[in-house]
């Protein structure tokens, strides 16, 4: 069941965020042609390049609002009607709503770097060549990472960047599932001030405790800093999936 849900969202977002990729695509285009052509007057492929680079912001946004906005609209309005009488857990549904829009976020990333292969089209660089030695580079840093720090803090900061990519997402699905609960016109402006408010609040906790007890954890041992680090972003996963699911099982509210 999570399969087909992850096919439908995957989908929804995918129809969604064509546009602003096409237009992406179109101007990574015209930025390559207005290159070519390029006759000492460089007004026109700066402003093509503008707008190219405006263009790749929008898609990375518009990729991950898009899952959001999502989660929000299909549980919490009366589109919720409908998704919740589905015969499907809680659980399916916050999995395969985080995993699409984590997916969208990856997939609107490598269509970025693709489209900016299209500027190497016609150069004497190939683009196998750019690849390779991309790659060689990524090779490299973890080599001399592993070689400084050891093989273990390599592997403890990828752990480290794959427990911390989900929680920006189920931070903004806690804020929403919460702000749902007010039985008012204006959830989404209350949604919005939650979520604020508690990445304010997060800030000055980390700022005042946090870094004071991991710059005391790294004189002890740079793996101790980096755990400490590891578990609290997992409790805050873990912790805003529970709750989450939680209020999606006995506190959806779809009164608008």
């Amino acid at each position: 069941m999570v399969a087909k849900l992850l096919k439908h969202e995957l989908s929804r977002i995918a129809r969604t965020s064509a546009i602003p990729v096409i237009a992406m695509i179109a101007l990574a285009v015209l930025f390559r042609i207005s290159l070519i052509n390029y006759s000492g007057d460089m007004a026109l492929p700066i402003i093509i390049g503008v707008f190219y680079v405006i263009a790749i912001v929008v898609t990375l946004i518009v990729c991950a609002w898009v899952g959001i906005v999502r989660f929000y609209r299909t549980l919490f309005t009366p589109e919720g009607y409908m998704t919740l009488s589905l015969p499907v857990t809680a659980d399916q549904l916050i999995i395969s709503k985080l995993v699409s829009s984590l997916i969208a976020v990856v997939c609107g990333a490598i269509v970025c770097v693709l489209s900016a292969l299209i500027l190497l089209i016609g150069q004497p660089l190939s683009i196998t060549v750019l690849v390779e030695e991309v790659l060689s580079e990524i090779a490299y840093f973890f080599s001399f990472t592993s070689q400084a720090a050891g093989p273990l803090y390599t592997f403890e900061v990828v752990l480290l960047i794959i427990f911390s990519i989900p929680e920006a997402f189920l931070l903004f699905y806690l804020a929403m599932s919460v702000g749902q609960l007010f039985t008012t016109k204006n959830r989404t402006v209350i949604t919005l001030v939650l979520y604020f408010v508690v990445a304010f609040v997060w800030s000055i906790i980390y700022n005042s405790v946090g870094i004071v007890v991991l710059e005391a954890a790294s004189k002890v041992s740079v793996h101790l800093a980096i755990w400490i680090q590891i578990i609290l972003t997992l409790a805050v996963d873990v912790g805003s999936y529970f709750i989450i699911r939680y209020i999606i099982k006995n506190k959806v509210n779809l009164l608008t």
